[in-house]
């Protein structure tokens, strides 16, 4: 760990519920301070750098609201879901604002409650839109942003406790994986959103799950999982 608990004002290198974390293709590292409605940047060796963010509504391109989650593409963007602003939010290496889409709403592009993001290897964006449960993917323009690219539905996404929050991660084989927290299982999509397999269910044992969070791939395409309810981390090679 390479901070303390919050205290007082919240100075740089400490968190309040952090949840999402990246790392950059130059090593750094990123982290979505959740309740400090902040992004804060960390060097290879844990070393506070820089933050940026405040509590507020997206009037302001430099204002989160609860944001969950945040990638880095291979250029250094730090693109970040401005959850309660139910906004993407897309950032230089070290805060400068480039771009953000989204706004509340059902139709391509607008979100409810977006947490989970994820890269593909084809620089495909990935959001969970939770309560609109369905996953949403966004091509790159050339401005900077995305635009809508597909959608599909993800129909565990279901309730809005505060359990529910799905994450993501890509493979090379450009799949994606998502987290359904109150299903208990993990599913895996082709990048057009086909079912190829889903695992998990209820049990405190190694056959199952009790509470599902994030989620990442490594180099050799195993998939790695939080299991929060059983306070441990899951490792599982794919056939």
């Amino acid at each position: 760990s390479f901070a303390d608990l919050a205290q007082g004002a919240a100075p740089g290198g400490t968190f309040y519920e952090p949840w999402g974390i990246a790392v950059a293709p130059d090593g750094s590292i990123y982290v979505a301070d959740t309740w400090n409605h902040r992004i804060q940047k960390f060097s290879p060796e844990g070393e506070f750098l820089t933050m940026w963010g405040y509590f507020g509504q997206a009037e302001r391109s430099d204002a989160f609201w609860g944001p969950r989650d945040v990638v880095v593409d291979p250029e250094g963007r730090v693109i970040v879901t401005d959850t309660g602003n139910k906004r993407i939010a897309i950032f230089g290496p070290d805060g400068e604002f480039i771009a953000e889409f989204g706004e509340e709403g059902f139709a391509p592009g607008q979100f409810n409650e977006p947490v989970g993001l994820a890269l593909d290897a084809e620089g495909i964006l990935y959001v969970a839109d939770t309560w609109n449960q369905r996953i949403q993917s966004f091509s790159p323009d050339d401005l900077g942003s995305f635009e809508p690219l597909n959608s599909w539905d993800v129909f565990g996404w279901f309730g809005q406790s505060l359990d529910n929050k799905p994450f993501l991660a890509a493979d090379d084989q450009i799949h994606l994986f998502a987290t359904d927290p109150e299903g208990v299982r993990v599913l895996e999509f082709t990048s057009d959103g086909e079912i190829v397999q889903y695992w998990g269910d209820y049990s405190l044992g190694n056959d199952g799950f009790s509470l599902v969070g994030g989620i990442a791939v490594d180099a050799q395409g195993d998939v790695w999982v939080t299991d929060a309810g059983n306070s441990r981390v899951m490792h599982f090679s794919l056939p």
